[in-house]
């Protein structure tokens, strides 16, 4: 007998009790009202093995996209720069890209077609000096976002840029990323493998005579292209230090489940590039980056709340295991829809990032959830410090209950970061037989809707 049948039965007889009440009175009062069934929390097995490393974290590994660090200005500014020392902690890269770069604007790095050179130096100095680590994309040549079928001209454009940065201003920036998103089936007409790969050597080669220490990478696809780019591999490798991809989620028009099932598919096509590689490469390890990732190509309102939170920590913490080594939010601007910043105030995916990099480096361990397409754990330790942190992010919009299986390792105290529906963004100091578990044994935790739960030991 269902739950609802079991209460309108328990119903019916205490109200028999109730002087003037008839079994008319019942039926009437029944159909305007039937007794709704009780919601069923539901249960996840969790395994999480600490004595398991599967691979180590790049410490650049929770990066973000900076268009307005184009602009000396932004590079100047306290509150800004404060920003986003905020959200990387010196650690995350912090990538250069923008089509202002190259077209006429604020964000342009030209004057009349040549690299205007003081602009550059007064732009990136700061971030240098800081202590960031730092991509500059050059995403097509001088003529703008449709300049890049001289593989040529391209060449040459990008090797001036490396000598004003590295050699005019000592600026030692390694990591150099081209083009962006111009493949062929993405742009148009868009650059074939073969047309590609010409572009990349002719480009690596002249940028590396001016400064042979950097890396050079791409080619950006606007999705994670897994035969585009290994075909591309096969072609130009050991020409290429690193391989960028891109990944978006849709158009905001979409329902948020779509979005998280988008991500986690990404992700999933990150695993089969990084096995394709591993079998091009042989025993060389080559990067992938996810230079560019975000819930919407366009805006959303997500952006702003823990529905957003949910897709970066899915993004971040599902790239990771898939086997890349960074994922780049777009992006941090001041003034952009798409970005985890509004003015000087951080929205939740900001403090998300906050804590992956501060507490979410060492070795990724391993974890398992019994069902990933509702709850997804991320675990990762630091044996030298000490530390333990794991993520629990519950991408539904039902309360569920999770069952914690660690081996090695077990908390006793910690602190609980957590983004959901009711709170913006909190930390509880929590203890595993707290009011936060639901049992006193203190191996089950309660995750809330959508919810981003982010537990680091003390």
């Amino acid at each position: 007998m269902s739950i609802s049948s079991r209460l309108a039965i328990l119903v019916s007889i205490a109200l028999a009790a109730v002087p003037g009440w008839s079994d008319d009175s019942w039926a009437e009062q029944l159909a305007v009202a039937q007794v709704e069934p009780v919601a069923q929390v539901e249960t996840i097995e969790i395994d999480v093995d600490w004595d398991w490393a599967v691979r180590d974290i790049p410490a650049y590994a929770y990066g973000v996209n900076s268009p307005a660090n184009f602009v000396p200005e932004y590079s100047g500014d306290y509150v800004f720069m404060n920003n986003l020392e905020f959200i990387t902690q010196k650690k995350g890269f912090v990538r250069l890209h923008g089509w202002g770069m190259v077209e006429d604007g604020p964000q342009s790095w030209q004057e009349s077609g040549v690299w205007d050179s003081d602009k550059i130096g007064d732009a990136l100095r700061p971030l240098v000096d800081e202590g960031y680590t730092v991509m500059i994309n050059i995403p097509s040549g001088p003529q703008g976002e449709h300049d890049y079928l001289d593989s040529a001209s391209f060449a040459e454009f990008a090797a001036d840029l490396v000598r004003i940065v590295n050699i005019e201003h000592e600026l030692g920036v390694t990591y150099w990323e081209i083009p962006n998103e111009r493949e062929a089936g993405f742009a148009e007409p868009g650059l074939r493998v073969e047309e590609m790969a010409t572009l990349i050597r002719s480009a690596t080669q002249q940028m590396k005579a001016v400064d042979p220490s950097i890396a050079v990478g791409g080619p950006a696809t606007a999705w994670v292209n897994v035969d585009y780019v290994s075909d591309l591999v096969e072609e130009v490798y050991p020409g290429l230090d690193f391989v960028t991809v891109h990944t978006y989620s849709g158009d905001g028009t979409n329902t948020v489940d779509d979005a998280y099932d988008i991500a986690q598919s990404a992700t999933g096509e990150l695993a089969r590039l990084r096995e394709r590689l591993d079998v091009i490469t042989g025993d060389d390890y080559l990067p992938i980056f996810v230079t560019e990732h975000n819930i919407s190509y366009i805006g959303s309102p997500w952006v702003e709340t823990n529905k957003g939170a949910v897709y970066d920590a899915i993004i971040l913490t599902e790239s990771i295991a898939a086997g890349a080594d960074s994922s780049m939010y777009w992006n941090v601007h001041p003034s952009s829809d798409m970005s985890v910043l509004d003015g000087d105030a951080h929205f939740e995916s900001a403090h998300v990032f906050e804590v992956f990099n501060q507490s979410f480096h060492g070795a990724l361990n391993h974890g398992q959830s019994q069902d990933p397409s509702q709850v997804v754990v991320y675990a990762v330790s630091d044996q030298d410090s000490g530390d333990y942190a794991f993520a629990l992010i519950n991408r539904t919009g039902q309360e569920i209950v999770v069952d914690l299986d660690f081996t090695g390792w077990m908390p006793s105290t910690f602190d609980w970061h957590l983004w959901d529906e009711e709170t913006e963004y909190s930390i509880l100091e929590t203890e595993m037989s707290g009011e936060h578990c639901a049992d006193e044994d203190g191996d089950t935790l309660v995750l809330s809707a959508y919810s981003v739960n982010l537990l680091v030991s003390r």
